[in-house]
């Protein structure tokens, strides 16, 4: 089977990915990161002038204005998100209150979705639930004005922390296998692969593999 997976790295190519699809031919492969949070270290410090703050989802849905991605946040999951300090007021952060209407959506600039542990997901390239054990990252995002700064890192690493304070003993992402910027990021934070999920279709001919690693 080709590795029908690449072409979703552009946008002219995810055009072809998704023509070939709706035609009944499919292929993907993505492998599952897996942290043990007993190995949590530190929490990594955010850059200068970036503020890492986690969202109840009642909280964060303010920020669907500005990031689509917000109105798929499930209730029972937590948002991390970033934001330029430079550009928000610091009461804004005041109290113990995590999420604030006042906060200009244009300051957040980078975001992270984290599940509880033992939720079930529809992962829709595979076509397929899968249930993950511990704590589950999503939807990891940086706005491009902000990249190459280390925020993606630091989001997950809160992630990873807060995970564990909720008991979690794993935290699991699932990557595409050709997408070398998220592999960096979570091998940054002692992730590992742990397995590879396939999936391959032709029309009604549907296949689905786990390869531990």
């Amino acid at each position: 089977m080709p590795a029908l997976w690449r072409l979703t790295r552009t946008e002219t190519a995810h055009r072809v990915y998704d023509a070939l699809k709706a035609h009944g031919l499919t292929a993907t492969q993505m492998d599952e990161y897996v942290v043990h949070t007993s190995e949590l270290e530190a929490t990594r410090d955010p850059p200068t002038g970036v503020e890492v703050r986690a969202l109840d989802s009642d909280d964060a849905r303010v920020h669907e204005q500005t990031y689509d991605a917000f109105a798929e946040l499930r209730d029972d999951e937590r948002a991390v998100c970033a934001f330029d300090t430079d550009t928000v007021d610091s009461d804004s952060f005041g109290g113990d209150s995590l999420g604030d209407d006042s906060v200009d959506g244009d300051s957040l600039v980078g975001y992270l979705f984290l599940g509880d542990p033992g939720l079930t997901y529809r992962i829709h390239p595979l076509e397929t639930d899968v249930t993950f054990s511990g704590g589950y990252i999503r939807r990891v995002f940086v706005a491009p004005s902000a990249r190459n700064r280390g925020i993606a890192t630091t989001l997950v690493s809160e992630a990873v922390s807060l995970a564990d304070e909720q008991g979690a003993e794993t935290v699991h992402a699932l990557v595409a296998r050709d997408n070398r910027p998220s592999q960096w990021t979570f091998e940054s934070n002692d992730f590992r692969v742990e397995r590879t999920r396939s999936y391959y279709r032709i029309g009604p001919w549907r296949r689905q593999r786990v390869t531990e690693r």
